[in-house]
């Protein structure tokens, strides 16, 4: 049989194996492993798919070593022009960017130019934020969430986005009004808009835009040829992934993540061939193919326990150390709405899981516990999905009223099929105004104000679904609703301002 090659460094079968390596467009298996994990993994994810109604692209390597023993592609990159993912496809990662600013960090380090315990104004002496105590959060505060900076300092990062050479500058504007929320490396809390911060540094210190020193310094190095940060600023390249979301069925969602500004926390956007890369190097801490891109003993640190997590873990230098099936697993995920990923590292058993999707919802995270499960576990755990699935699909075929029946009787039901979540209604009920479909939003949001009539966000999306259908009156007491539960809530007094 044929041998094609995903990547050849990745792609060794070794002697011994019992079966050969099968390569086809979208699939890669090699020995015991790869035909056990498609004979249990591949029906499990199709299934998984078939419950949440996923026609979106999905993207799944398993490596040993330095060894790809199984990859799959599943649905589309573009549903609508059936254009398949394959292992090239480019899909946004979202947070788990944030390790490549890590290894960036680390790679400057390593030649001396900072290092971790350095104060970030001793690099960027006009960053100010309001109150006290932004003067001591160091380096390492930040890429280990322990900073104090808030999590995301402005909310509309996809629908007012940043471009250009200055976009990471906009950072220090926006946190100069912004306080910490708690004495830097006394707590954990997740920020994303400390990360952007750290990508500024960077740019500092190494007199290069951000996006090329790591793309010279780590994605060049480790062979990721295909990541780029960059895109052309009003169309989509032809081998990028879409973004998806599901409402009543799998539907685009608009905007596509993209700001310059946001680079460094939810930037990179890359394919499975890279990732995998990505696994391989950082399984062996720092090296891929002979060649070191980080010294072994600064990632040895990254990759060491540095803070104590709130749910009882550890994290790293951006990595979160944890642990599934009782073995010591390195991991980090992304998730923006449009996309999913995440990354296993099982650094005894030298395994690296990554998994890939251009539609939220994917349950990547189920399916990457699945795979650990088959390959150390006997037998793959139960699972459920939303019932906002048979909602949506009772919806399609006979309307609210029988969707509203269907919650009813899922909410009652005792099997384990199903979890009922009143909140998945109301993300059902986003999503359909995201895309503009204004009467299923307004059937849908009205059954989530029968269970919640305490949803500011519900009433305001109210508000612009009567909107749009002309009913003015309407849209006005459904925007002063907001205001009544909380008068503060600026969108709502935006919306209500042309009326005033």
């Amino acid at each position: 049989m044929k041998y094609i090659s995903l990547l050849s460094c990745l792609l060794i079968v070794v002697s011994c194996a019992p079966e050969v390596a099968v390569k086809e467009e979208s699939i890669i298996l090699a020995g015991e492993s790869g035909s056990r994990l498609d004979s249990l993994l591949t029906p499990y994810i199709v299934g998984l798919r078939e419950q949440t109604d996923n026609k979106a692209g999905l993207v799944v390597g398993i490596s040993k070593g330095n060894q790809t023993v199984y990859a799959r592609s599943f649905g589309y990159a573009d549903a609508e022009k059936k254009i398949p993912v394959n292992f090239k496809t480019k899909f946004h990662i979202a947070s788990l960017s944030k390790p490549f600013v890590a290894a960036a960090i680390l790679k400057l380090v390593d030649i001396g130019a900072l290092r971790l315990e350095d104060k970030i104004k001793r690099h960027i002496p006009e960053f100010v934020m309001a109150g006290q105590g932004y003067e001591n959060i160091s380096i390492r505060n930040i890429l280990t969430h322990t900073s104090g900076i808030p999590a995301n300092i402005k909310t509309a990062d996809w629908t007012d986005p940043s471009f250009g050479p200055g976009a990471l500058e906009e950072n220090l504007d926006l946190l100069r009004d912004i306080q910490l929320e708690f004495e830097p490396g006394s707590q954990y809390s997740y920020s994303n808009s400390a990360y952007d911060l750290l990508g500024l540094l960077i740019e500092r210190v190494s007199g290069m835009r951000f996006s090329e020193f790591v793309t010279k310094e780590i994605l060049v190095p480790a062979g990721m040829s295909e990541s780029v940060y960059t895109k052309p600023k009003d169309t989509l390249p032809e081998d990028w992934a879409l973004s998806y979301s599901y409402g009543l069925q799998t539907q685009p969602w608009t905007p596509y993540p993209y700001n310059e500004r946001l680079f460094p926390s939810s930037g990179l956007v890359t394919n499975l061939e890279d990732m995998m890369l990505w696994a391989t190097l950082n399984l062996a801490h720092g090296e891929i193919n002979g060649i070191e891109v980080l010294g072994k003993d600064h990632y040895e640190k990254m990759l060491s326990p540095q803070f104590a997590t709130p749910w009882g873990d550890n994290i790293g230098l951006s990595w979160f150390l944890q642990s599934y099936l009782d073995r010591p697993v390195i991991m980090h995920q992304g998730q923006d709405t449009g996309f999913e990923a995440i990354i296993y590292l099982y650094p005894k058993d030298s395994v690296s899981i990554v998994v890939m999707a251009n539609r939220d919802y994917s349950r990547t995270g189920r399916i990457i516990n699945a795979a650990s499960e088959i390959l150390f576990a006997d037998d793959l755990k139960t699972y459920s999905v939303s019932a906002k699935y048979p909602f949506s699909k009772t919806y399609r075929e006979g309307g609210i009223e029988a969707a509203r029946l269907k919650w009813a009787e899922l909410r009652a039901d005792t099997t384990d099929n199903y979890y009922v979540d009143d909140d998945d209604i109301l993300s059902t009920g986003a999503i359909l105004e995201n895309a503009a479909y204004w009467n299923e939003t307004r059937e849908v949001l009205e059954f989530y104000k029968d269970l919640n009539d305490q949803s500011t966000y519900a009433w305001r999306l109210l508000g612009n679904a009567y909107l749009h259908l002309g009913d003015t009156l309407q849209a006005i007491a459904h925007y002063e609703k907001c205001l009544e539960i909380n008068p503060e809530y600026e969108k709502a007094k935006a919306a209500l301002a042309p009326f005033r």
